[in-house]
């Protein structure tokens, strides 16, 4: 990964965007949508993999398709505020699936 700011053109734009809208493009579908030979955009979708502008791809999942439709936010009080109890409760916090 690079540490400087990478330098893009308008087709790296076109790139990122299309893929910000649908990270699922085939390599083929997405050289259509920007206007490049599907070569072409696999070799700057490569570069910019390797310049770290793109970290990776995610799905963006509808929790109440899940039947997650409740959000919850908690406040904790405690008397104790050592670094060790904050993280114990941290792992015990995140070893629940739906926190």
């Amino acid at each position: 990964m690079m540490t400087k700011e990478a330098k893009i053109d308008a087709n790296d734009n076109a790139i990122i965007a299309a893929l910000q809208q649908d990270a699922t493009l085939s390599q083929r579908a997405l050289a259509e949508k920007v206007g490049l030979s599907q070569n072409a955009a696999n070799r700057r979708l490569q570069k910019l993999a390797e310049a770290g502008v793109i970290l990776g791809s995610t799905a963006r999942i509808d929790p109440r398709a899940l039947g997650l439709d409740l959000t919850v936010f908690v406040m904790i009080r405690t008397r104790n505020h050592d670094s060790q109890w904050m993280k114990r409760f941290r792992q015990r916090a995140e070893s629940i699936p739906e926190i």
